[in-house]
């Protein structure tokens, strides 16, 4: 495969959003527990993935439901996406009302041969500054793989 990414390592993306506390109401209510968040309030640990939502039209989705190749992320050619790992770093707590900007660092392309075929590892650095400064810092790594065999 060896195509170069390395013009990718280093783009950036930013999305502000308000931190909303009937979506953490609704997700608890989900699993049987009922908060009462509101704002003001301080918003659970992991709680910020229910936010910066990445909403596309049909067209703008790639085959695996995700948004498509080529934006953001590097139009890798191999065609199953997952998520593989990360890291998650909280520096302080955000709050439910507060707006807060999320910046999306792509930190590295790495391509690899493993048992299963070619693979692409794309590492991603996101950071959540809120009112008060870096609140979350988190990187995610995505697999490329090759079509699953039929």
């Amino acid at each position: 495969m060896s195509e170069d990414f390395s013009d990718w390592v280093g783009r950036s993306e930013e999305a502000v959003d308000v931190l909303d506390a009937a979506r953490s109401n609704a997700m608890t209510a989900s699993v049987g527990v009922v908060t009462g968040f509101r704002a003001g309030d301080t918003m659970p640990l992991l709680h910020h993935w229910l936010h910066f939502w990445n909403v596309q039209p049909p067209q703008g989705l790639g085959p695996d439901g995700h948004p498509a190749k080529g934006g953001f992320l590097p139009p890798v050619g191999l065609p199953r996406r997952m998520w593989a790992g990360g890291r998650l770093k909280f520096h302080q707590p955000l709050h439910f009302g507060e707006t807060v900007t999320k910046t999306s660092t792509i930190l590295k392309v790495q391509e690899k041969s493993g048992k299963s075929g070619q693979l692409v590892f794309v590492t991603v650095e996101h950071s959540l500054v809120g009112e008060s400064g870096l609140a979350v810092t988190e990187e995610q790594d995505l697999v490329y793989r090759e079509a699953a065999a039929t």
